[in-house]
Formats: structure tokens, C-alpha cells, sequence
């Protein structure tokens, strides 16, 4: 149980354990004056500590170093930054003629300040910074290290797992981010010893002391159950999830995924061993990563995200069932490789069918001409003509497109359907200047998920494809999710939730019926897994109103 008091007590001891075994140097007064009054404050003796600090020369650094580490046992924030902030933002802290002693004392008191304004990411940088100048210290003390490490520990499992993750966004320190994702990876794992070796795969040069975090992880210190039979069920399988921890740019993706996953596997009273093993996007490394997840005894993986990963290894041999979270560039028939993914392929094919299956048959595309729009359209164009759709016109806008120009580029004879390829801006920027009474259409990204915007009023009567979850989720069905659903923000990192949900319900199909048919109604679509493989999906269909959004088709 984390314990405020003890944590500040920790914090404040620490930040002046440091000089008990510094050696005052005989050549600077103020030195040995500073060094007297930190051990007073070791003592807990801030009257000594203040006598001390008459003793130095009021425009010594010495003295405004100690001044604010008086300060912070005083729980004074303010003056703490008032005192010491001046000294870090100057650079006067990186003075080599200072004692490391006192700039590592500098920071463990801004460390503290930070506590008391509840800023956890500044107190972890400053205790990071500390750590450094202890290490550079003649004497490094051990046991002074090991108790910074611990209210760093102690600070991070105080915290819940939206917190965390915000905090990581904040920062792309590197020894920020390895603390960070250590404690993800022990706060909701079932074996803190495996989680901690996986991190440890990762971060190898980290200077966290992983011993300490299992001596302080009372997971890894007792079982899960007192029922033999029930913990021995605990390795009833094996489970690898390839995500891109790896990759800042995927990160809160993979952490949604993972979060829906474990939110799916506790539903169902699974008590399968589920390991991470993260990747980077890399398509060079992914074949490793997978023969290490393989030799580790994997009985099926999961992953990865990344579509040019998926590619490399649907190029290969795999030995276990692989369910895929993407799809390959390229059609592939290979034993073990499933794919499941939030596709843009699978958005297209239904719009073309249910437009086709109403009638229609001349199609516009309006779509913004680059990255992902692209995409969209161009998938859009060869299923709607696969269909056996016309495709009467394709214009492309920007955000400096004007009513005039877009008039201009719609064709003189008229058309049964305007599909826009666009972002939730864009399509909002030029729906009204587009003729009502044809029907419009849009893909998932056309909405942000989040129901009730009004900006969302330019998009009345607009048609789209999206998830049951986002349109639904107050479905009966669904109520096993909602709790850890809760914590994420709206919009596409439920989608990646959502995602994680349904692969382990596919997983499990899988393993229970390995090459049966299986029918799945996810939060993604109703699934279809066939007896050879193919993995079809289809989604709900949602359409704008004046009242916000409203589902008008589930699969």
C-alpha cells in the first residue's frame, strides 16, 4: 500500500544522505560549511542547519543550495523554487567547481517541491538528475542510490495507468520513458519477474534497480491463489503479444491494445500467461522478435501492429498460430498467419456493397489527395468498381479549397453518391457546399468518436462505417469492458481497446476449434473466422443528426 508520509520522509532524507560520506575538502570554507549543514538536515535538525547557513557568504551558491534544501524540509515549495530554479535555468548547476554533492542536493530539493505540487514527471526528472551527480560523486554511496530508486518506485505505483501514460507522453528522455514503462509492465502483470525481464529486453543499459522493484512488488512476492489447482491453470497457455511499445509514435496504440486484451482474458476467466515482447515498426527486426517470443514456449502470438512488420513475416515460416493485427501489403497463404485488423480495405469493400446492394451506381470521391486520405480512396475506387460501380469523378481539396472551386469541379450530370475520403475537418469544411439530397458517405475517420460536437452539424445526414463499440457502447454485451474502457480517452484509442478485445476473442475461438469455422459478434464487427483462415469483419453503420450521431445498422 503506498504511503504518502513515508514516501516525503524518504524523499526528504534522501536529499541530504548524500554528504555523510563526502569528504570535506580542506581548500573552500564554504564547502565544508554546506556539507555541515546538510548533515544537520540528515539529522533532521533544521537549526543546525540554519546556523550553519549564517556561516557561508550570502552570494555563495553554497549557501542558496543549502538555503532551499532547508526549504524543502520545511515543505516550503515556493521558496524552493524560488531558491534553487534560478541556480538549474543559469546553468550554475553544471559548475564542475561545484561538489556533485550539492548539485545532487540542488536537485532532490526540487525533487521534493515537485511532490508537494503533485508534479510527478518533474520530480522524477529531478531525482534522475540527482542520481547522475551521485554517481560522479568520489565515493558513491549504494545505499543512498537504492533509496532514491525506491521513492522514485514508490512515486510511479502511486499513480494510476491514464496517469502514467500521460506522463510518458510528456517526456522522451529516455531513462524517463524506461521508468515509466517499467511501471506498466509490473502494475498489471501476473509474473513481475517475466514482465521485468521483458523490460529489461528493451531498456539493457537502464539504471533501474530491478531487485529493489521486486523486493518491492508485493505481486512477486506472494502467489495469485491459494488454490493449487487453480494456480497451476496458470500455464494453461502461453500467450506473446508483439506491440509497439518501441515506438513513441505507437505506443498509446499498443497500450490500448494491450489494456483491451487483458480486459477480454479477465472476462473470460482466462488464466493464460500473457507476455509482452515489444517492437519497434522495424520490419528488419521483427522476425527476431518472433523467434524469441517462439523459444520463450509461446503457444500463440498476437501482433504485430505494424503493417510493414505483418508483410516481413507473412514472407516466412511461422510454428505457432500468429494472429496479426494488420494486413500485409500483399495476398499470402500461409499455415499459422491469421489477420485482424482495424483495416481500411474492410471499410472500403462495405460502403461499395451496401451502396451497391441501395442501388446506387454512379460514384464522386472527394478525398484530400495524401497520406491516409489517399489510401481511402484508393481502396474506395477498386471496390467500388469491383462492386461494378461507375466512378464518375475523383476531386481533391485541401483545407484553401473554396465553395467556387469545389463547384466547379463537380460534374455538370448528376451522381448517386458522394463517398468523402477525408478528415473530420475537412469533410466538415465542405459538406455544405454539397447538394444534400445525394446521399454522402464517409469511412471510420470521418468521425473523432466523440458524440455531440458541434462542429459536427456541417456533417447532417452523412453515412459512415465505424465500430459497434464506438457507436453502441452501451451495448448489454459489452459490459464486461466498460470499467477499463473507462480510462481511456475517447475516440481512437477505444478503437485500439476495442481491437485488443476482439483479438483475444479470435485467439480463443482458435485455440477452442483449431480449423473450424467460428462467428464472433466483437466490438470491432461481427467476425467471421473461416475454416481455412480468412478472417472477414463487418462493421455498424452510423449516421450524423442534428442531435449528434445514432447507430443505424448493427452487423
Amino acid at each position: 500500500m503506498f504511503c504518502l508520509p513515508c514516501l516525503i520522509y524518504l524523499s526528504a532524507t534522501q536529499a541530504v544522505a548524500a554528504v555523510s560520506n563526502t569528504p570535506p575538502s580542506t581548500g573552500n570554507k564554504a564547502e565544508v560549511t554546506f556539507i555541515e549543514g546538510l548533515n544537520c538536515l540528515k539529522q533532521n535538525d533544521v537549526a543546525c542547519a540554519k546556523i550553519a547557513l549564517l556561516r557561508i557568504p550570502a552570494q555563495e551558491t553554497y549557501a542558496k543550495i543549502l538555503e532551499g534544501a532547508i526549504a524543502a524540509a520545511e515543505k516550503d515549495a515556493d521558496k524552493t523554487f524560488r531558491l534553487l530554479l534560478p541556480i538549474q535555468v543559469s546553468g550554475a548547476a553544471t559548475d564542475a567547481s561545484l561538489l556533485p554533492t550539492a548539485v545532487a542536493s540542488l536537485h532532490a530539493s526540487l525533487a521534493l517541491a515537485y511532490d508537494w505540487q503533485a508534479d510527478p514527471l518533474r520530480a522524477l526528472e529531478q531525482r534522475i538528475l540527482a542520481e547522475n551527480q551521485w554517481l560522479t560523486a568520489s565515493e558513491v554511496d549504494a545505499q543512498q542510490l537504492r533509496q532514491n530508486q525506491q521513492v522514485i518506485w514508490q512515486s510511479l505505483t502511486a499513480l494510476d495507468r491514464s496517469q502514467l501514460i500521460e506522463m510518458r507522453g510528456e517526456s522522451f528522455n529516455t531513462g524517463i520513458q524506461g521508468w515509466i514503462d517499467l511501471a506498466l509492465a509490473v502494475q498489471d502483470s501476473t509474473d513481475v519477474p517475466a514482465s521485468i525481464a521483458n523490460w529489461q529486453k528493451v531498456y539493457p543499459d537502464h539504471n533501474a534497480y530491478t531487485d529493489l522493484i521486486l523486493e518491492l512488488s508485493p505481486k512477486s512476492a506472494q502467489p495469485m491463489t491459494d488454490d493449487p489447482a487453480a494456480a497451476g491453470a496458470t500455464n494453461k497457455y502461453k500467450i506473446a503479444l508483439l506491440l509497439p511499445f518501441g515506438s513513441p509514435d505507437f505506443y498509446p496504440a499498443a497500450d490500448a491494445i494491450q489494456q483491451g486484451f487483458m480486459a477480454a482474458r479477465n472476462a473470460a476467466h482466462d488464466t493464460s500467461e500473457v507476455i509482452i515482447y515489444p517492437t519497434s515498426g522495424d520490419k528488419d527486426m521483427i522476425n527476431a522478435v518472433y523467434e524469441q517470443a517462439v523459444k520463450d514456449g509461446a503457444n500463440f502470438i498476437v501482433g504485430p501492429l505494424a503493417r510493414d512488420e505483418v508483410t516481413a513475416l507473412s514472407t516466412g515460416k511461422l510454428s505457432v498460430p500468429t494472429l496479426a493485427l494488420n494486413q500485409a501489403d500483399s495476398s499470402f497463404d500461409l499455415k499459422n498467419l491469421y489477420s485482424l485488423g482495424l483495416s481500411i480495405d474492410t471499410e472500403a469493400a462495405q460502403i461499395a456493397k451496401m451502396t451497391r446492394d441501395a442501388g446506387m451506381q454512379r460514384a464522386v470521391i472527394i478525398t484530400a489527395g495524401s497520406g491516409i486520405a489517399e489510401r481511402m480512396s484508393e481502396a474506395f475506387a477498386a471496390a467500388w468498381q469491383a462492386e461494378g460501380g461507375q466512378l464518375v469523378q475523383r476531386i481533391t481539396v485541401d483545407e484553401n479549397t473554396t465553395p467556387e472551386n469545389l463547384q466547379a469541379q463537380l460534374p455538370a450530370h448528376s451522381t448517386d453518391m458522394i463517398l468523402l475520403a477525408t478528415s473530420p475537418e475537412l469533410a466538415r469544411q465542405i459538406r455544405g457546399h454539397l447538394d444534400i439530397t445525394i446521399p454522402a458517405y464517409g469511412f471510420s475517420h470521418i468521425y473523432t468518436g466523440v458524440n455531440y460536437e458541434p462542429e459536427d452539424a456541417s456533417l447532417l445526414a452523412v453515412r459512415f462505417i465505424d465500430l459497434p463499440w464506438i457507436l453502441n457502447m452501451q451495448d448489454a454485451n459489452f459490459s464486461p469492458y466498460m470499467d477499463t474502457a473507462a480510462n481511456l480517452p475517447e475516440g481512437m484509442m477505444q478503437r485500439w481497446f476495442a481491437l485488443g478485445v476482439d483479438a483475444y476473442q479470435v485467439l480463443a475461438a482458435i485455440a477452442a476449434r483449431p480449423g473450424q469455422p467460428a462467428s464472433i459478434r466483437g466490438l470491432t464487427g461481427r467476425i467471421q473466422v473461416g475454416a481455412n483462415g480468412e478472417i472477414t469483419r463487418t462493421l455498424a453503420v452510423g449516421r450524423f443528426t442534428g442531435d449528434g450521431v445514432v447507430l443505424e445498422l448493427m452487423p
